[in-house]
């Protein structure tokens, strides 16, 4: 019969084995941890040293040169030492197949460094200004390359560091649970102490590895990360914070270009949209020409079925290219409908090469130009006007004239025009107080999206004085 003393010895026997054999497994685990957490942060600080070595050895050398001072030639030799030191470290510290070519560009950018340092300082020693000028403004040069390469090598070890990170994540969790099943009754006070010990160590981790998955999901604003503790933690929580601070305004910087290009965009395409639904208004003059042939008015027909395909023309995607036919065409259908509004008061006049009719062109170019000659010149003349377009080639150009006999512009408009169509005045707003024009779009919408479409900013000529009428001459690249 066992006694209860020798249960209880034996209990508690069994129980300090079991407790000491766990903590032995916690200990050693947590040893190993501690040391690939070590070698990490030791590559780390490898890099480190590598960078302000470099630094270090460009200011001793630059020192020395200007003031030759031996102290700064032996702080420079001594500097040397180290930095090679330390570069051999490299191959078995840090290189990985991930880093192997990043690394090997690495090191020979600083063998390169180290030797067109000492042969400036060899050169200067031998007075030779011109050899030791270019060694040093070589090596200067290279050890800025360092300094962006060695950002480059930590911003992969961050990468690496983050799979350990999460690999240490679960051995905690494992140890956790360990701890608990074993030392839960026992050790509850010492429980609290590891959990709280190892916090402080895990929650920076954890709340950087949260936005460091928040930043991969495109969620880049949030509050800087704050951690009390005065080591390497703080450093790496720094460095993080900045670095999202540098995206936010590298992507803030892309955003305000793409919106500013896309309000452009919205406002054109918004000039040219119409409040009433478009296929409403195209069903309804359908119905209304109709009507009209059926009654016998086949003028009306024709101007009805003008009105259609103009404003079917002007609603289509302004962002889609199309040809000279096309928008004589649409000038033709535009010129028909004045002609019935003016009657003999106004005429127009074409000559067409045939051969550029498959020019390529910006949508809706001729025919803002050509309602622009008639509102801003023949409109107003009371005995009326003319407006001729002439379409020719002359080597590998197309030129499209529109000219009119109409009132012309002051040498003050046209000077204006010209020098927004040269990049010198940027508000052409104030150029016409009033538009007037059904497509909601004016000439110098017309010439920038011309601008734009061939790249070339030499695509348009004026001329016109006052009461003499007006050109405007556009030249486009031929087929």
């Amino acid at each position: 019969m066992i006694r209860i003393r020798t249960k209880l010895i034996l209990y508690f026997i069994i129980l300090v084995v079991l407790v000491n054999g766990v903590a032995f497994y916690l200990y050693s685990s947590s040893e190993q941890i501690m040391r690939e957490y070590d070698r990490s942060f030791q590559r780390f600080l490898l890099l480190n040293e590598i960078s302000q070595q470099t630094n270090t050895l460009v200011e001793k050398m630059n020192a020395y040169i200007v003031e030759k001072d031996p102290v700064y030639l032996n702080e420079f030799n001594k500097t040397n030492i180290k930095l090679r030191s330390n570069k051999k470290r490299l191959d078995s510290e840090i290189q990985n197949k991930s880093n192997y070519v990043v690394l090997t560009n690495y090191e020979n950018m600083l063998e390169s460094f180290l030797d067109d340092s000492y042969i400036a300082i060899s050169a200067f020693q031998d007075n030779d200004i011109n050899q030791y000028s270019s060694y040093f403004n070589e090596a200067t040069d290279i050890s800025g390359y360092i300094q962006e390469n060695t950002l480059s090598l930590i911003n992969q070890e961050l990468t690496s560091y983050q799979l350990f990170y999460n690999q240490m994540v679960k051995r905690n969790h494992y140890y956790r649970i360990t701890a608990g099943l074993f030392l839960s009754a026992v050790f509850i006070l010492c429980t609290i102490l590891a959990i709280r010990i190892s916090g402080g160590i895990t929650n920076p981790i954890r709340r950087l590895s949260l936005a460091a998955k928040e930043i991969s999901a495109g969620h880049l604003t949030g509050e800087d990360i704050m951690v009390t503790s005065k080591d390497e933690l703080k450093l790496l929580t720094e460095t993080f914070n900045q670095m999202r601070k540098n995206i936010i305004e590298l992507v803030n910087e892309i955003k305000d270009k793409s919106e500013l290009d896309k309000l452009l965009k919205e406002l054109e395409l918004k000039n040219l949209q119409n409040q009433i639904n478009p296929h409403f208004l195209f069903n309804t003059l359908n119905n209304i020409a109709k009507m009209a042939y059926l009654e016998e008015a086949p003028e009306t027909t024709r101007l009805i079925e003008s009105v259609s395909t103009l404003l079917r023309y002007n609603l289509e995607n302004i962002d889609k290219p199309s040809s000279l036919k096309d928008e004589i065409n649409v000038v033709k259908e535009y010129f028909y409908i004045q002609q019935t509004r003016f009657g003999d008061r106004i005429s127009f006049y074409t000559h067409i090469d045939e051969s550029c009719m498959q020019a390529p062109v910006p949508r809706l170019t001729l025919q803002p130009i050509v309602e622009n000659a008639f509102i801003h010149g023949v409109e107003s003349k009371e005995e009326g006007g003319s407006i001729t377009l002439s379409i020719f080639k002359e080597a590998d150009q197309i030129f499209i004239e529109v000219m009119d006999d109409g009132l012309g512009m002051d040498q003050e408009t046209k000077q204006r025009l010209l020098n927004y169509v040269n990049a010198e005045d940027m508000h052409p707003n104030e150029l016409h107080k009033r538009s007037g024009h059904s497509t909601g779009i004016g000439v110098i919408n017309v010439i920038k999206r011309m601008q734009l479409f061939y790249q070339e900013k030499d695509v348009v000529e004026i001329e016109s004085e006052l009461g003499r009428g007006t050109t405007f001459r556009l030249k486009i690249k031929g087929v």
